[in-house]
């Protein structure tokens, strides 16, 4: 089994030349698994039961442990190479990674998940124009087209647009969905920074940014009640979702095109509409359905290379 650690350790050892196909395509499947499984995250923030900032401080320690474990148990520590401006980039996208949490966390306190969850995912949208100001890497036609379709069926499954038309917001909702526009734009931030990071082993980057979070946020967050069930669920969170799935996007940021970062982000989503059928019993629409599959046939269709491209 190829670990996220892996892959970074790959795309070092050829740095003359693009990494491999096969690399790339274990960076995607990687990438996928990671969006998947926060796609649970809204269910598991609920059932946590506590305040954003709480949340996501114990997050970041409960992370740190499970963290620091993997780290001492693959060498990581070793095998990174320290350089000012790798610190200097794992700090800036630890800062945007925790802040993140906090805005997409109060976003799902303070409005509905549909309305959180269409917000949040302008992210794509804005990976793909930071990623074209930073490196000049400007998109393909076709590629911008089948995002946008996958942002459309997105509007449609999370049921913001339906046979009725756009939803209203009511004002409570506004603070909402500016909450969920700024987290998207601080996880394209931290996802950039990690893209634009050689050295620091994903483990490692990982550890740093999640022991600033909890450095940053304890001093404002409550006690977790011990004898309760919430903090079994943010410990979840923090060796699940942050431990385990962060190093699998740092490792697969390394190696795969902004591109492929925005449009694999949509498989995210969609697993959240599932998980809501499985704990809510929420079933989807016709209507939702059809997004499902338009999100799926873009996400496909911009991550897997035509047969032309590969023969090139």
């Amino acid at each position: 089994m190829t670990s996220s650690a892996d892959l970074t350790s790959t795309r070092r050892q050829s740095p003359s030349g693009p990494p491999s196909a096969s690399t790339v395509l274990r960076a995607k499947i990687w990438l996928a698994l990671a969006m998947a499984g926060w796609g649970t995250i809204g269910v598991f923030s609920i059932q946590a039961g506590t305040d954003p900032i709480t949340t996501v401080a114990w997050r970041c320690v409960f992370a740190s442990g499970a963290l620091l474990l993997l780290a001492l148990a693959t060498d990581a520590f070793r095998k990174s190479t320290w350089t000012a401006k790798a610190v200097l980039l794992t700090l800036g996208g630890g800062v945007a990674l925790v802040a993140n949490w906090v805005f997409l966390f109060q976003s799902f306190a303070t409005t509905t998940l549909t309305v959180a969850t269409v917000s949040y995912h302008m992210e794509p949208f804005l990976l793909v124009a930071l990623g074209a100001l930073i490196s000049r890497e400007l998109p393909r036609r076709r590629d911008l087209i089948w995002l946008v379709v996958a942002f459309g069926g997105l509007l449609l499954a999370t049921k913001f647009i339906g046979p009725g038309g756009i939803e209203n917001l009511a004002p409570r909702e506004i603070g909402g969905v500016l909450s969920a526009l700024l987290a998207g734009l601080l996880y394209a931030l931290a996802t950039l920074a990690a893209k634009h990071t050689a050295g620091i082993r994903p483990y490692v980057m990982t550890l740093i940014q999640c022991v600033t979070g909890a450095l940053l946020l304890l001093p404002f967050a409550a006690q977790l009640q011990w004898s309760g069930t919430g903090w079994w669920w943010i410990a979840a969170m923090g060796v699940i979702h942050t431990g385990l799935l962060y190093s699998a996007l740092y490792g697969s940021a390394r190696v795969l095109s902004t591109m492929a970062l925005a449009a694999l982000s949509f498989v995210n989503p969609a697993v959240a509409i599932f998980a809501d059928i499985a704990v809510y019993g929420h079933i989807p629409d016709l209507v939702q359905l059809a997004g499902i599959v338009l999100i799926a046939v873009a996400t496909v269709t911009i991550t897997v290379p035509r047969k032309d491209k590969v023969l090139d």
